[in-house]
């Protein structure tokens, strides 16, 4: 460490965090910038999350996220050269089409048929639709975050920005001028601005405290189970959107991803004491029984992690209410990386409109 002030310091190396970094060192050119992990880049919800592209959103902020976000990630990632997976088609299956559109962002949805998309499913023969069944056809992607986060790091690095993994922040507080940071290492630091973005660990930390009451924040588990079917080339990602599940072809990996919806609340990010239990599998046989006859396919395995949710479930950009040029970021629901970008983007704009 250095006595030297930095531009910018962002506290957390997950999706949010890293989006803040990459925007600032876009906008800003030659900016002292610094990154720290309590443990190593992307070592979060961000190292387990499929980064499931599509586009919805349950209500009009959510919307603006999506549109927002989807445009910073083609900026990064023009024509989809994804690190790791690929755009693809999204096939949603419901029976509320209204409701469909009306959450569509973006372009919106085409109306299509069962058959358009069972020609293509030749990895999940057993998958059957009922005939009161809508298919709509839209575009989205999917591309493992871990993979993202790495990338980004990697593009950071190489303009000079340092990330200090393994490194944690104890305490933050406001210096005569500038913001003063207390390291788990015993050092402190000054920035003119910091951006807080720790994911599921930001309700049980004390730098929780520099967010005000609102939002009430809580932790959720986030589980995804990996199907034994291996997907070919052109399988489309399908959405249940009646249950907000996904269906992803995990091409690369060699195995069928489904992503549920868990509904164990409160848990602490801890991958040792964290396990898929009977109430998850139970919900997810339920949905898959809905549309795999006569047998749903073997689970081959599963992944199981947290993240953070306001109390509404509309992620968060939203300054300090005690140190000026702190903002806080999260709430990702789930969702880190189609809302994160747009966060980090709201905060990075603010702080550096107002703290010069």
């Amino acid at each position: 460490m250095t006595d030297d002030v930095y531009d910018l310091a962002v506290i957390g190396a997950g999706v949010m965090g890293m989006s803040a970094a990459v925007i600032a060192a876009k906008n800003s050119p030659g900016e002292r910038i610094v990154i720290f992990d309590r443990e190593t880049v992307g070592a979060g919800a961000s190292g387990f999350a499929p980064g499931i592209q599509i586009n919805i959103g349950r209500n009009e902020k959510e919307r603006s996220l999506v549109n927002a976000g989807s445009k910073i990630w083609r900026d990064i990632y023009p024509h989809g050269q994804w690190p790791k997976g690929r755009n693809c088609d999204v096939f949603w299956l419901t029976r509320n089409p209204e409701e469909l559109t009306r959450m569509s962002c973006v372009v919106g949805t085409t109306p299509s048929a069962s058959f358009a998309l069972t020609e293509r499913l030749s990895s999940l023969p057993q998958l059957s639709f009922p005939a009161d069944m809508a298919v709509a056809l839209d575009q989205g992607s999917y591309c493992p975050v871990d993979s993202i986060v790495q990338d980004l790091a990697q593009r950071l690095k190489a303009v000079g920005i340092s990330i200090c993994e393994g490194t944690s922040i104890e305490r933050i507080r406001q210096g005569p001028s500038h913001i003063l940071l207390q390291t788990s290492v015993d050092s402190e630091l000054s920035a003119r601005r910091v951006v807080l973005a720790i994911g599921p660990w930001l309700p049980e930390s004390p730098l929780r405290a520099h967010l005000a009451a609102e939002p009430r924040l809580r932790v959720k588990k986030v589980v995804a189970l990996h199907l034994a079917a291996r997907p070919t080339a052109n399988c489309p990602m399908i959405g249940l959107f009646d249950d907000y599940a996904f269906l992803v072809p995990m091409i690369e990996e060699g195995y069928w991803l489904f992503s549920f919806t868990s509904q164990e609340w409160n848990v602490r990010p801890d991958t040792s004491r964290l396990n898929i239990n009977s109430d998850d599998l139970a919900r997810a046989t339920a949905i898959l029984a809905k549309w795999f006859s006569p047998d749903i396919p073997a689970v081959a395995s599963a992944r199981v992690f947290c993240d953070c949710y306001s109390d509404d479930g509309v992620p968060f950009s939203r300054p300090a209410q005690d140190v000026a040029g702190l903002y806080v970021i999260g709430g990702g629901a789930g969702n880190g990386f189609r809302f994160g970008p747009a966060c980090a983007e709201e905060a990075i704009r603010s702080l550096y409109s107002h703290h010069r």
